[in-house]
């Protein structure tokens, strides 16, 4: 069996498409993002627990990538087999914070929001 040259193996890949499989991988990331931003956000998640939240559905979510999109073979579609991994979780952070922050601030603003009248108006009547 003739092993192939290293000038050889990079004509295997067309930067086409490659660059279209890391924006298929780039999609899927920021709109998972958003789902589970959004998720955090009204389950109430603060803090670490967030973070946490988005690592182990960062991982989960590359793994669904591995298993159905590359049939657990990403060097045929990546140059590199942890392009799967990594590829655009930096950018997914930025969709999840922002998601995570606007429906928690949505769903239990409110209510904050109600607490803090109902405090202000106790302290005025206290005033009286």
């Amino acid at each position: 069996m003739a092993t192939r040259s290293p000038q050889n193996q990079a004509s295997l890949y067309v930067p086409e498409n490659i660059a279209h499989n890391v924006k298929t991988i780039t999609f899927i990331r920021s709109s998972m993002s958003a789902i589970t931003g959004s998720a955090a956000g009204i389950l109430g998640l603060t803090g670490y627990f967030g973070f946490i939240f988005y690592g182990i559905t960062a991982l989960f979510t590359s793994f669904l990538i591995w298993a159905l999109k590359t049939q657990a073979k990403p060097g045929i579609y990546f140059r590199g087999r942890t392009d799967v991994w990594t590829e655009g979780v930096f950018g997914g952070l930025f969709s999840y914070v922002l998601f995570w922050t606007l429906l928690y601030g949505i769903v239990h603003g409110v209510y904050l929001s109600t607490l803090a009248e109902k405090r202000i108006i106790a302290l005025f009547d206290n005033l009286r």
